[in-house]
């Protein structure tokens, strides 16, 4: 039998017996990888089989760094991890295969071209690299000769592919105009970069959140920057970037995730207002925010409490069906630090859960 018949062998015996996916309620187990939930938060269940040919293995090990979609395939999902490889799921969940040229690195950024799935950016600190065969093989195509600098964070513009943005650490950014073959400068923050997004509804739009110094977007593919930090400064702390997420279920808006709380802006972030939440401003980390894109009554965060060195003490499930007025609290499945939530974008009853340690 060929490794490639082996393979789907062990896929559909997994199909067939469930192997990984068992349903959890309550204080959870330890395990890190990906949980995945079928009722909206109600219940999760292990989501990180990854067949091999030596067996069934599991992300059970792996500590999620971020989530990423496929903006042309809602079944696709790829989960970057922190120092652990690059890893891809083509059936929301329920089989993972390991990224072989990805081994072993932690995944900063990562982008998948929305009119092609095949083709693929990533970074691991020092060194950008692209797929044109769905990962299969990858060619470097930048690196970056300063020894304390690392490409945080990339994306692919919605409306001419061909534009990749990235972001250095130290604050540039970073624009190349064929497909990742040359790169130019196109502004220098001066302060520390976490994450870059590009807009899906507006095409030359983007998003840059720093660590302590707000938010930025750029109309014209990064040649030009809004601050758009008036709005935050009404709020302590708000400058403290946890997360961004832009709506996906109405243009120009998003979501500010701080230390002080989560935010919401729908127009572009000139302007904001809070979100009311179970927990007090600036007593929880909120890693984990998911907003259902055909009914935005229905929001989804999370709160962790870290101890000394960024041990997990504990963290919280909450829901909302009425747009944030009245919250629910849920159990999560494992008792390791939730690291990002994404929704599917066409089961929207679907919830997948990355899960991390920060020691």
């Amino acid at each position: 039998m060929t490794k490639k018949k082996l393979f789907f062998v062990l896929a559909l015996m997994l199909t067939l017996t469930g192997a990984g996916c068992i349903t959890v309620s309550g204080g959870g187990s330890g395990s890190l990888g990906v949980y995945k939930s079928e009722n909206k938060g109600d219940s999760w269940a292990a989501a990180m089989a990854v067949p091999t040919v030596e067996g069934i293995g599991t992300l059970a090990g792996v500590k999620t760094f971020r989530l990423h979609t496929d903006p042309s395939d809602p079944n696709t999902i790829y989960l970057a991890s922190r120092g652990q490889g690059l890893y891809f799921t083509y059936d929301n969940g329920r089989n993972w295969k390991a990224i072989d040229a990805m081994a072993g690195k932690f995944i900063y950024g990562f982008a998948v071209d929305p009119k092609n799935k095949c083709v693929l950016y990533t970074s691991d600190g020092p060194n950008i690299y692209k797929s044109d065969d769905c990962g299969r093989t990858f060619k470097l195509t930048y690196t970056e000769q300063r020894s304390n600098q690392r490409v945080v964070s990339l994306a692919v513009d919605f409306g001419d592919t061909r534009k990749v943005y990235a972001a250095i650490l130290g604050g540039d950014i970073m624009v190349s105009n064929d497909s990742g073959l040359s790169w130019r400068a196109t502004k220098r923050f001066g302060t520390e970069l976490q994450y870059l997004v590009a807009d899906n509804f507006n095409a030359g739009r983007l998003y840059v959140a720093t660590q302590t110094n707000g938010l930025y977007r750029s109309d014209d593919s990064g040649d030009n920057w809004t601050d758009l930090n008036e709005g935050l400064n009404a709020f302590n702390d708000s400058r403290t970037f946890y997360r961004l997420v832009l709506n996906p279920g109405q243009k120009d808006s998003l979501f500010w995730i701080s230390k002080y709380g989560i935010l919401r802006s729908d127009d572009a972030g000139a302007h904001w207002g809070e979100i009311k939440l179970l927990t007090p401003p600036g007593s929880v980390n909120i890693y984990a925010f998911g907003i259902n894109p055909a009914n935005q009554n229905e929001l989804y965060y999370t709160g962790t409490v870290l101890g000394d060195k960024n041990t997990h003490i504990r963290s919280t499930f909450y829901k909302s069906v009425d747009g944030g007025k009245n919250w629910v609290t849920k159990k999560l499945p494992t008792n390791t630090i939730p690291a990002q939530l994404i929704i599917h974008p066409q089961r929207t009853d679907w919830l997948f859960m990355g899960f991390t340690l920060l020691n």
